[in-house]
């Protein structure tokens, strides 16, 4: 009895997981941070419109990083592919970065060429939704650079984001991968069953 009760209290809690945490993204997708991949340029710009970032979520690059690395700059020098005064270096090959305020964020690649090719990513991170805002906790994963994150790239446009404004993000995979959790610990726990016996 004692193990079905806590299979299913680990069940409600994981079915919650998705509620609670902030979307992880990937950048460049299963292909990640790179200038070709499959002989076709990624186009980092279209990736990074098809998201919704808001604060609380995590940006992850991965590379290679005897290739490549990751340098966050301003607007003014990711426009002219600049790195010379970064905000903040990056080079593990696995970096995760914290979405931890509201704003524009611009990465390059600072390794001669790079940048000039495309491997630059923008995306503005917004407040989350309301729906979110009050229950859903930041979590903070080990910073990978040699500058803090503090700082923000300041926007041409930066504009304050009106709480509440645009459609909810929803998450479909995390509404299954939960319903399939649920069936999975009814079935494996019995409850709903009963012994005619």
């Amino acid at each position: 009895m004692a193990f079905s009760k806590s299979c299913v209290i680990f069940i409600f809690t994981m079915s919650l997981w998705g509620v609670a945490m902030g979307t992880i993204h990937w950048v460049g997708g299963f292909l990640g941070w790179t200038t070709i991949a499959a002989g076709l340029p990624l186009d980092y710009k279209l990736w990074a419109a098809t998201r919704n970032f808001h604060v609380g979520d995590i940006v992850i690059f991965k590379y290679n990083n005897n290739f490549n690395n990751v340098v966050r700059v301003t607007h003014q020098n990711y426009n002219s592919c600049n790195a010379t005064s970064p905000i903040a270096i990056y080079s593990s090959g696995s970096d995760t970065i914290n979405l931890t305020r509201p704003g524009h964020y611009y990465f390059i690649c600072s390794l001669p060429g790079r940048c000039l090719s495309g491997q630059k990513v923008n995306f503005e991170a917004t407040l989350p939704p309301p729906h979110l805002s009050s229950s859903a906790s930041v979590i903070q994963l080990p910073k990978s650079g040699s500058v803090s994150d503090g700082a923000l790239a300041p926007g041409p446009n930066t504009v304050e984001p009106i709480p509440g404004a645009g459609a909810p993000d929803l998450k479909p995979f995390d509404f299954w991968l939960s319903l399939v959790a649920v069936a999975f610990a009814v079935g494996v726990t019995g409850i709903g069953t009963y012994d005619m016996a």
